[in-house]
Formats: C-alpha cells, sequence, structure tokens
C-alpha cells in the first residue's frame, strides 16, 4: 500500500466517512440532499486523515518499538511531510465545513484542535486521551446528523452517536492493552500501564457489555427491523472480543474484532433507519 494511504490509515478514513454517512441518512430517515451528504462525509474524512497523520508524527518514538513498519518509523515518509499533509488535510476538512453553517464548523474546528491535542499530550494521559478519541469517533455521526439539521434530527441521532462513544472507549483501551510494552517504555499513562492489564481489561469488558446489554434499544424507538437481523452479528463479534483472552495478544485480536463490530453497528443505524414505505416501494 501506498506510504501516505497507510499513514492516514484509510481504512480508518473509510469508516469515519462512513460514520458520517450513518449520521446523516439515521437523522433523515433517509431523505438525501447529495450535496450536503457528500460534504459530510468529505468533512469527516478529511480531519480523520489529517489527525490519524498527526498522531504518528508524535508517536515515532513509540512505534518504534510497537510498529516499526509504519512508514515514518521505516523511513518511507519524513516526519516534515507528514506534518504537512496533516495539517492540510484537517485545514482543508474545516475549510469545506464553513459552506455547511457555523455550527458545523465549529465542530469540524473544535475536533481537529483536540485531535492535535491529543497527539501531543493528551495521549500520554490514560483514560483522558480515550475519552478524546471516542468523543471525536462518536462527533463523525452527530456530523453526519448536523448536516441533516432537520425536524427530530437529535432525537435520531443521541442513540448511534452514544453507542459508538462506548464502543470506540472500549477499542481504545484495549489498544492500550496491545501497545503496552512500547508505552510502558516510553512513559505513556494508559490504563494497562498505570492501572495494570486486568484492570484495563476490566474496564473494556464493562463498557462493551453494556453496549450489548443496551443494544435493542432502538427497536423501541423507531428503527425497523433490519436494525435486528443486523444486530445478531454484531452482538456474536462483540461477544467474541470481551471473551478474548486477558492479555497483550488477546487484545490485539480484540481490537481487530471491535473493529467488525463497529462496522456492524453503523449498517444496523443507517439501514434501521429506512422508512417501511421505502423498503416497500422499492423492494416488492
Amino acid at each position: 500500500m501506498n506510504p501516505l494511504l497507510r499513514l492516514v490509515r484509510i481504512h480508518n478514513v473509510i469508516g469515519a466517512g462512513l460514520g458520517a454517512f450513518t449520521g446523516y441518512v439515521a437523522s433523515s430517515m433517509w431523505r438525501i440532499n447529495p450535496v450536503e451528504l457528500i460534504l459530510a462525509v468529505l468533512v469527516v474524512a478529511l480531519v480523520d486523515a489529517g489527525g490519524n497523520a498527526i498522531n504518528d508524527v508524535y508517536d515515532v518514538e513509540i512505534d518504534r518499538i510497537n510498529k516499526p513498519d509504519r512508514p515514518i518509523p521505516s523511513g518511507a515518509v519524513s516526519i516534515g511531510t507528514a506534518t504537512s499533509l496533516s495539517y492540510g488535510l484537517m485545514g482543508a476538512g474545516v475549510i469545506l465545513s464553513a459552506l455547511q453553517g457555523y455550527l458545523q464548523f465549529l465542530v469540524a474546528f473544535l475536533v481537529s484542535i483536540a485531535l492535535v491535542f491529543y497527539a501531543r499530550d493528551l495521549k500520554r494521559t490514560g483514560i483522558y486521551g480515550n475519552l478524546v478519541v471516542a468523543t471525536a469517533t462518536a462527533l463523525s455521526l452527530f456530523y453526519g446528523g448536523l448536516s441533516y439539521h432537520e425536524g427530530t434530527w437529535l432525537q435520531r441521532i443521541w442513540i448511534p452517536v452514544l453507542y459508538t462513544f462506548l464502543l470506540t472507549l472500549s477499542r481504545e483501551i484495549v489498544k492500550g492493552i496491545e501497545d503496552y510494552r512500547g508505552d510502558l517504555a516510553n512513559h505513556v499513562n494508559t490504563l494497562a500501564t498505570t492501572r495494570g492489564i486486568v484492570s484495563a481489561w476490566r474496564v473494556a469488558r464493562i463498557s462493551l457489555v453494556l453496549t450489548e446489554v443496551t443494544s435493542p434499544l432502538p427497536l423501541f424507538l423507531g428503527y425497523n427491523l433490519l436494525y435486528g437481523v443486523l444486530l445478531v452479528p454484531f452482538l456474536y463479534v462483540t461477544t467474541k472480543a470481551v471473551l478474548a483472552e486477558t492479555s497483550e495478544a488477546g487484545a490485539s485480536r480484540a481490537r481487530s474484532l471491535l473493529k467488525g463490530s463497529a462496522f456492524l453497528g453503523m449498517m444496523a443505524f443507517a439501514l434501521g433507519s429506512l422508512p417501511f414505505q421505502f423498503l416497500f416501494h422499492n423492494f416488492p
């Protein structure tokens, strides 16, 4: 893969754009304004790409231990190039957000600032850094809803935003367990390095189980039966992550599984928002 695409973590960028799409269609019940939807996806994708790149800039010493094949420690991309690309991508996203309105601009701008501070300082503060990433990820869906910004959009978007927050928080804690050795060597304060791997796993599992237990709730709040259908594989994959081995190796396995959970969750909310008349009209 191209080193620049690896630097911005293109699979994460696609996931962030999918989050904005999900937030838009869940809020609008698939009443789509193509221009607004495309802008929402682009803004979120650009800001996420820039945030991923700046994270690698500040993580270069840790990555020399944990992930030496990453673009910067491997020498494929220079720190200067990565820094310029990061600010350029986030800047482009913020500029595009201004075309949608001042609220959209404010969210994109604040998330961009938060991602820079996270990479520079907050990542090393443990749970506070995890909370920043979880909030920024959840705001990808919120931004999609904000781009629609009509009718009962907020009522429909708060559930997927909350679930995304909890799922991402769990994944960030699990990532801290996976990166335990490199973080410990570089004095990075994560739950795993400050409280131990067992305690970090316990917090991650509590968050995941809370998400699972409350996941049927949208069926009673206006989402259709497609949500319920996709809920089955979501619960299966998430439960496999919960039951992963309490170790660094188990954390690596769980992190991969939780990416699948996130995808299934977004699909459940997106397809679960299709109104029945749309389904009957288009799929007789």
